[in-house]
């Protein structure tokens, strides 16, 4: 309803007055007030904070700050806006001119959708990792403990724990004084399998992704060219897209600081990445969007 009655005052002559919503609702028999914002659709790009780039707007305007305005509805917007604006996003950092027409599997604008999946699945392994070397906590420190208490970096992190993993299985790590626990011990699994097994267990999870992300690119179509805004699929699509496009873009707009690289030359090494892992060229799973 505040959405739907904000969005009418904006219809208004200036200085005719409208509504600016409080930050919280109050009910009746209620002692509190009510927090009104709804929670975040888990769009987060932490290379803004981690880098010290959130507030730093002066200069000319790159892609990437086009970008991060296009998607900028994704976390709390409305459903339409986010979807739309969510799809412009990825499309205007990951689409060329030159991608082939017509109806093929990997043509026309959903090649985008694609070229996400695998930047995601690539950054996928490396944050699994790293919050895992966080979470080991046993009662008494072990070996695994003291190494990644002795790691500077997150990328250490990483494979100490990606290596355990290769050698003990899910068992090496222990997650007795964590507070998730629970959680974490699917995760643990899933990242022992993958790293036995890296090159399906990847190409699975890209499959994935780019399953939900060509999902968005369809609800997105049905939005804006069928004139359809009430879908079935458009709130399930978003809620599954929405962390996706804030994971793929937080790797996209690193590159970009770290790097000066450009989306596609992103995609095109997380591409590359996929079929060299666990070759011949020793490529580790921690190391996928790594410059070669």
């Amino acid at each position: 309803m505040l959405e739907r009655m904000t969005a009418r005052s904006q219809f208004l002559r200036r200085d005719r007055g409208g509504v600016r919503p409080l930050p919280h609702i109050w009910v009746a028999g209620h002692p509190r007030p009510i927090p009104l914002d709804p929670p975040a659709r888990g769009a987060d790009v932490l290379t803004l904070v981690n880098e010290g780039h959130l507030y730093k707007v002066a200069g000319a305007r790159s892609r990437t700050d086009d970008a991060l305005e296009l998607a900028a509805a994704v976390n709390r917007g409305p459903l339409a806006p986010a979807v739309a604006g969510a799809w412009a996003a990825i499309e205007s950092l990951l689409s060329n001119p030159d991608d082939p027409k017509g109806e093929g599997e990997r043509s026309g604008k959903a090649v985008a959708a694609d070229r996400m999946a695998v930047i995601i699945a690539c950054s996928w392994p490396r944050a699994e990792l790293t919050a895992l070397a966080h979470r080991h906590k046993p009662r008494t420190p072990d070996e695994l403990a003291r190494l990644v208490a002795g790691c500077t970096t997150n990328q250490e992190r990483a494979r100490v724990v990606a290596e355990a993993l290769l050698t003990h299985g899910a068992t090496a790590l222990d997650f007795t004084g964590a507070s998730t626990k629970y959680s974490d011990r699917p995760a643990a699994q899933r990242m022992a399998d993958l790293a036995q097994n890296p090159r399906p267990v990847l190409n699975d999870v890209a499959g994935a992704f780019r399953i939900a992300l060509r999902r968005l690119y369809r609800t997105r179509n049905i939005i804006l060219h069928g004139g359809a805004t009430q879908g079935v699929a458009l709130e399930a699509s978003l809620r599954t897209a929405a962390p996706l496009a804030g994971a793929g873009l937080d790797r996209i707009i690193h590159a970009d600081y770290v790097e000066g690289l450009d989306p596609l030359a992103l995609a095109a090494r997380a591409d590359i990445a996929l079929t060299l892992v666990n070759g011949e060229s020793g490529l580790s799973v921690v190391d996928l969007l790594e410059p070669v």
